[in-house]
């Protein structure tokens, strides 16, 4: 959506929004995780600390520029037309939801140095791989739900375990390809997620 689409009040909270983020990144970067608190970051803002949480949730959120997480379409209907096994499908779906908590604002190397320099704001990347692979469950029962017509045999717990189950590895996959390299989440971005997909399959499916 560009500017001329958005309403007056949209572009005052999108402006809000990038205060904010960039005055907790600046604020993190000089001063360090501890050092750094909401109402400094608040403060450099221009805003209160109450306003500071109308836009996010926690500093961590506030650091990255996050946005609420959600399944986009195009990458639904990507997993269940696309190329690939189900697997592959899975691992892509999740870093797609993962994506949609970032602004495309061209930030991402700075992005990349936080998370690099900040050991809290990895571990607020692994709850949003989570969080990324329970959205993603009801797709991937749909899809396995799909494949079991054919066996009469399978179960519904059966359907349900084994969604589970690949949302799980499929959202470790994720976390593993972040700690290899911190700009993954980037769209522009695709060599990470693959190897560590490759990697994955290939331990999974090694011989004892």
């Amino acid at each position: 959506m560009n500017d001329s689409a958005l309403s007056l009040r949209e572009r005052q909270r999108l402006e809000v929004a990038a205060a904010i983020h960039d005055a907790a990144a600046d604020l993190l970067l000089e001063h360090g995780w501890t050092a750094t608190t909401v109402d400094m970051i608040a403060a450099q803002a221009g805003v209160s600390s109450r306003t500071f949480f109308n836009y996010f949730p926690s500093k961590e959120d506030a650091a990255l520029g996050l946005r609420p997480l959600h399944v986009p379409a195009p990458a639904s209907e990507s997993f269940f037309d696309g190329d690939g096994d189900l697997f592959e499908r899975a691992v892509r779906l999740t870093m797609a939801v993962i994506r949609t908590a970032v602004p495309d604002d061209g930030l991402g190397e700075r992005r990349s140095e936080l998370i690099r320099t900040l050991p809290e704001l990895r571990a607020r990347l692994k709850h949003f791989s989570t969080t990324a692979g329970e959205l993603i469950e009801p797709i991937l029962i749909e899809e396995l739900t799909r494949r079991a017509l054919i066996e009469e045999s399978v179960q519904a717990q059966d359907i349900r375990d084994a969604a589970t189950a690949l949302r799980m590895l499929a959202a470790t996959v994720v976390r593993f390809a972040f700690v290899k390299n911190p700009a993954a989440w980037s769209a522009t971005t695709t060599e990470s997620l693959a190897s560590a997909t490759a990697l994955f399959r290939e331990v999974i499916q090694s011989p004892s």
